[in-house]
């Protein structure tokens, strides 16, 4: 692990970035709630003074799926309380996740950049939502992003927010300027923002 975090910071340096991100693993192993939060504790704990000797800060991005060894935003806030690192790490808050995990907490003062993104197959049980499900942001969409965008920022976050859709109709479409400009049209109107 110090290996390739050491790299990700080089690169960062490298390029001018102002952090990283640290995405948990994704592979449903099975482990008690105490060894997966231990686990994560010595890795920020090792990780807290290579991005303090780098001037980098660290964004750690629970992920929702039940598969996930860091599902809750709130399991992040505490291990990084635990190592002392609030000052190098921050969250990414990303409405799907959020959404997924089932989660009801903001973090606003230790959130670094919040990821949007809709889903809006009627279908989908949030269990079987993935990746390539998440599309730009309508009216149809069903991961609250509006509800989400406005508890952060009536409780204080106002920073970075970014897209992030993964399906292959918002990849590979023609008018993806357009459709980008709709969605964002539709989220500024719905959060009474004008143009």
């Amino acid at each position: 692990m110090k290996s390739k975090v050491e790299l990700l910071l080089a690169q960062a340096k490298e390029s001018g970035a102002e952090t990283i991100s640290l995405i948990p693993s994704n592979d449903g192993a099975q482990e008690t709630t105490e060894t997966r939060l231990a686990g994560l504790r010595g890795s920020l704990a090792a990780i807290r003074p290579m991005l303090e000797n780098a001037g980098i800060k660290a964004l750690v991005e629970p992920l929702g799926f039940t598969t996930s060894s860091l599902r809750l935003k709130r399991e992040a806030v505490e291990a990084i309380a635990a190592v002392g690192g609030n000052h190098v790490f921050r969250l990414v808050h990303d409405t799907f996740h959020h959404h997924l995990a089932g989660e009801k907490d903001y973090f606003p003062k230790m959130t670094g950049i919040v990821h949007i993104s809709g889903v809006v197959d009627p279908a989908l049980r949030p269990v079987d939502m993935q990746d390539g499900h998440r599309i730009l942001v309508y009216g149809n969409d069903r991961l609250g992003n509006i509800d989400q965008i406005e508890a952060l920022s009536q409780r204080g976050y106002d920073g970075a927010y970014s897209y992030e859709p993964f399906a292959q109709s918002v990849q590979s479409d023609p008018n993806l300027e357009s459709s980008l400009r709709e969605s964002m049209l539709f989220i500024r109107e719905r959060m009474g923002v004008s143009s």
